[in-house]
């Protein structure tokens, strides 16, 4: 049975590294939505928070499972190196730390704009800079997702389809992968699978102009909800309207990544430098080819 199991995922290593991550997530998730006080995410404490931060694991223990079995140790060592090479153009990490600030600030600002309601910017240091210091070290927390729809889904998608639809592909499953927050009313559906689509052709087309850097992909992530902190308290708007300044955001984000895709092309997200095939390239350990 074991063996089938094992050939079935070398068939579809893809289909394989989706149904675990759903499979492993929502077997540690299930439990606390399911008891959950009032339907609140914020009412999660003592074993069910464990719970929920172990479900968040789900997609990278999905991806050293479906790696290791089909690729062997090359492949896993291939995944951690990408991983852990930080050494990229200083452009580069420029355009990680300034693109989603400049989303947020043209959001915010068009949003004031259409409602006629001035926007005030109010700087205090200590906060920001205690919300950077301690999330800081937790850079590598958001390797539990990236190791998984950047480190494996992306890549693999792009070696068989062109870099837009693998960005789609991934950025929908990576959207529907977070159905409690949609159950719980969080996060509007729509808005945000047009998000994560967004989001992850953005980190593709970093990662695919870095030779398939992923912790590069991995910052951006981490910046993305690090900023989403620091920027609701630097911001003030005479009357806010959370769901449609959600609406703006989403909307610029989604135009930020249709210009990337037509100054760079939905092909290779990399102009004319092509796409680097980071698991295509490695030898078949697992099956002998």
């Amino acid at each position: 049975m074991f063996t089938s199991f094992v050939r079935w995922m070398k068939a579809h290593d893809l289909l394989a590294f989706f149904v675990l991550t759903f499979l492993f997530t929502y077997s540690a998730w299930l439990p606390v939505l399911l008891t959950l006080p009032d339907h609140d995410l914020s009412n999660i404490s003592g074993f069910g928070l464990v719970l929920q931060m172990l479900g968040m694991w789900g997609p990278a223990f999905a991806a050293i499972l479906t790696i290791g079995v089909t690729r062997g140790k090359p492949g896993l060592k291939d995944l951690f190196r990408r991983a852990l090479r930080w050494r990229a153009p200083v452009r580069w990490y420029l355009a990680v730390i300034l693109i989603y600030p400049v989303i947020c600030i043209l959001a915010d600002s068009l949003f004031a704009r259409v409602t006629n309601q001035p926007i005030q910017f109010r700087w205090n240091g200590w906060p920001v800079t205690i919300t950077f210091l301690v999330q800081a070290p937790l850079l590598a927390f958001w390797g539990c997702e990236e190791l998984g729809w950047r480190g494996f889904a992306l890549p693999r998608l792009m070696s068989r389809w062109n870099a837009l639809f693998a960005s789609l592909i991934v950025g929908m499953v990576w959207g529907t992968w977070h159905l409690p927050y949609f159950i719980l009313g969080v996060v509007p559906p729509f808005y945000y699978l047009i998000f994560t689509v967004s989001a992850t052709i953005l980190m593709a087309w970093i990662m695919n102009n870095n030779q398939g850097n992923l912790f590069l992909a991995i910052f951006f992530h981490f910046w993305i909800n690090v900023y989403g902190g620091i920027h609701a308290d630097r911001f003030f708007l005479a009357d806010p309207d959370p769901d449609r300044q959600l609406m703006f955001r989403v909307l610029v984000m989604g135009a930020a990544a249709l210009l990337v895709l037509a100054g760079y092309g939905y092909q290779t997200l990399a102009g004319r430098r092509g796409v680097p095939r980071p698991i295509e390239a490695l030898p078949d350990i697992a099956t002998g080819d």
